[in-house]
């Protein structure tokens, strides 16, 4: 039989070859799945270790609802990098500046937006609340946004291949779906309201 440390070489190495297998045979599907748990995991993370709860503490309808905008977002983002690299082939130097600026311009706004938009419906608000809800979020997203995936994208278009993009930018989005999951939740305002009070207690204190 294997040595402990033999399967623990053997399992990631296996990992990787299944997965380079279902995406040459099933590209969408087994970027929309990786996709899901990324959305699934980034709420979690979001409501659990981004607020200091415990692990079980947490909104599994919320969570599942985030799940599902992931599954929707796969198939658009597989389509999205593909229409990238056809306008813009990396072959040519300056096309990998142009592919950040509108990965962070256009693709970012309407990503952002919908996905804020989805997650007010699916919560329950009206389509013109969320929307008006959207528009009063949207810029904050966008700033915070300009301060993480730039850098990360020049990785992704520098040094990832192409068919490996999507697994390298969601392994990157786990971090960023739980900050947005944050923002679309509105955890942030409230910490920041926490704090104000906080604060206003203690300068009466003083």
């Amino acid at each position: 039989g294997w040595t402990q440390q033999e399967i623990a070489m053997r399992v990631p190495l296996d990992a990787w070859t299944s997965y380079e297998s279902s995406l040459a045979e099933k590209p969408v599907f087994t970027k929309t799945v990786i996709n899901v748990v990324i959305y699934l995991l980034g709420d979690w993370l979001s409501q659990t270790a981004f607020r200091g709860s415990d692990v079980l503490d947490f909104d599994a309808g919320r969570t599942l609802r985030n799940g599902f905008i992931g599954m929707c977002f796969g198939p658009l983002v597989h389509q999205y990098y593909d229409f990238s690299d056809c306008i813009l082939p990396v072959d040519v130097g300056m096309n990998r500046v142009y592919k950040i600026l509108m990965d962070q311009t256009v693709y970012l706004y309407v990503k952002c937006s919908i996905y804020l938009v989805a997650v007010a419906v699916l919560g329950g608000e009206s389509f013109r609340r969320a929307a008006a809800d959207t528009a009063g979020k949207i810029g904050g997203v966008m700033l915070t946004a300009w301060k993480f995936w730039p850098l990360v994208h020049c990785v992704t278009y520098t040094v990832i291949p192409a068919p490996h993009r999507v697994l390298w930018v969601n392994s990157v989005d786990l971090i960023w779906n739980a900050i947005l999951a944050t923002k679309a939740s509105g955890d942030d305002e409230e910490k920041e309201e926490e704090l104000e009070e906080e604060e206003g207690e203690d300068a009466g204190a003083k």
